[in-house]
């Protein structure tokens, strides 16, 4: 749960206490963390543009937010990511658990997955792939600065190396 901690740490000093997700075993720690903290407000969506237009209002309303999603639940914000957070300059961090690289058991994962990172940079979607503990908080901390004073989407692809290739997700 190290590298977890550094992430909620990291949320809280860049002032995010909007938090809305999906359900994802994957990132279940922070979600439980999250979800059982008064510091923030936890919103779990049905459907991932659905968090985009939450992230949104939060960010009108003058609340920092996060996005906790898998890398498919991600590809289904790509057109609300385009044509609301990109063009209208509404920040948020994303932490995404990738599917469909290193580890990847399931087919249906790969497309997405695998090509995310390349789909986000046509989008003009600033994005970071972090594989190794060792760096979480620092690089957390700067997608996070980085987003917020851009006023623009960042987005921080959490690879099978960090969060723990599995079976079955």
């Amino acid at each position: 749960m190290a590298w977890e901690a550094d992430v909620l740490s990291v949320l809280k000093e860049n002032s995010i206490s909007l938090v809305v997700y999906l359900p994802d075993t994957a990132l279940g720690g922070i979600i439980e963390t999250v979800e059982a903290d008064d510091w923030f407000t936890a919103v779990n969506v049905a459907r991932e543009e659905e968090a985009i237009g939450v992230l949104s209002g939060g960010w009108l309303g003058g609340q920092r937010g996060a996005l906790l999603v898998q890398s498919s639940g991600l590809a289904n914000t790509l057109n609300a990511i385009g044509s609301l957070s990109k063009p209208a300059r509404i920040p948020f961090l994303g932490l995404v658990s990738r599917r469909g690289d290193l580890g990847e058991f399931n087919l249906a994962q790969v497309p997405f997955g695998y090509n995310m990172p390349t789909l986000l940079d046509t989008m003009g979607i600033r994005n970071h792939s972090l594989a190794e503990t060792d760096t979480v908080a620092r690089d957390v901390d700067m997608a996070a600065k980085s987003a917020f004073s851009t006023e623009e989407p960042y987005v921080v692809m959490l690879e099978s190396t960090l969060i723990g290739a599995k079976d079955e997700y």
